[in-house]
């Protein structure tokens, strides 16, 4: 019933609020830049393969170890493989999903299929099975210094970890959070980039003549997220809000090509990277090896 009202959602939109076929083109055929050339991005088929794979390396380390565990579901992939870091917005994806934030209050997200199992244990053994997945308060932890930033501590005895171990190798855990926090700040420092910002004045400039009074990008999200809130249970809100979102998404995703806010960004980030000194990428050699390893691994097509 909640996907058929999604479905209402967005044919009412496509019915009555389309753009011109110009526009639309040119909200299409833009940049989809991605820090360090996307050695973080997955494709929708990557991530669902790696997810089963890591799922079964932790079902046989709990295994080994005396207890059950069923795989569960790889989540929203197809989004998250979509998803920009900088929050741009191509017209079909605008016109279909918006910015994903009705899609997602609509989508019912998966059951972990351990729940009952677990549910069904005592205390004491609820723990001990917890801590074999997770890793136990006083195991052996691996401490991670990020650059600029916070120390992580990883349980090394957890099935978690080891089965991504057995996945991509045994650096994994601390290039994966140091490439990770490189890549934020990648998309930090280009986002703040006079390139980008000038960019932005513009697209602000076009949702102002759309009708939209926003002066930042997240302005339309955060007034979004609390209608969202604010619509509890009530379906006719909730289908509102979907129009709504798809029609300021729709303007957004032409706004941001008549703006060339994916060009800016590209163009910035190329400076941002270029600028980098080698000790902060020296990781990410070991990263890109350990990330085709493991999708050969997982019998993911070269």
């Amino acid at each position: 019933m909640r996907r058929l009202l999604w479905l209402t959602a967005a044919a009412f939109l496509a019915a009555g609020c389309s753009q011109g076929p110009g526009r639309e083109v040119a909200a299409d055929v833009q940049p989809d830049p991605r820090p360090l050339d996307g050695a973080l991005h997955f494709t929708a088929a990557e991530a669902a393969e790696l997810h089963r794979s890591e799922e079964q390396e932790i079902r046989q380390c709990m295994n080994r170890r005396g207890f059950g565990y069923r795989v569960g579901a790889a989540g929203d992939v197809e989004g998250q493989a979509a998803e920009s870091p900088y929050g741009l917005l191509t017209q079909r994806r605008a016109s279909t999903d918006g910015y994903g934030l009705t899609v997602r209050r609509l989508r019912t997200p998966p059951t972990d299929p351990n729940t009952q199992q677990v549910s069904s244990l005592t205390v004491r053994e609820r723990r001990a099975w917890e801590e074999a997945l997770k890793g136990s308060p006083d195991g052996p932890r691996e401490e991670i210094v990020l650059q600029d930033g916070p120390t992580l501590s990883v349980a090394t005895d957890s099935c978690v970890s080891v089965g991504r171990r057995a996945l991509y190798g045994a650096s994994w855990e601390r290039d994966h959070y140091t490439v990770q926090h490189l890549r934020n700040a990648i998309v930090k420092d280009t986002l703040d980039h006079p390139l980008v910002k000038a960019a932005e004045r513009k697209w602000a400039a076009c949702m102002r003549d759309e009708g939209f009074r926003y002066e930042h990008r997240e302005d339309p999200l955060k007034a979004l997220k609390k209608r969202l809130d604010a619509t509890g249970s009530d379906a006719a809100a909730l289908r509102a809000t979907g129009r709504e979102e798809l029609k300021i998404a729709v303007r957004d995703a032409v706004c941001q090509a008549e703006a060339g806010l994916a060009e800016e960004i590209s163009r910035a980030q190329k400076q941002v990277e270029k600028a980098l000194p080698p000790a902060r990428t020296s990781r990410l050699a070991e990263f890109r090896t350990a990330r085709d390893s493991a999708l050969r691994r997982a019998g993911v097509p070269a």
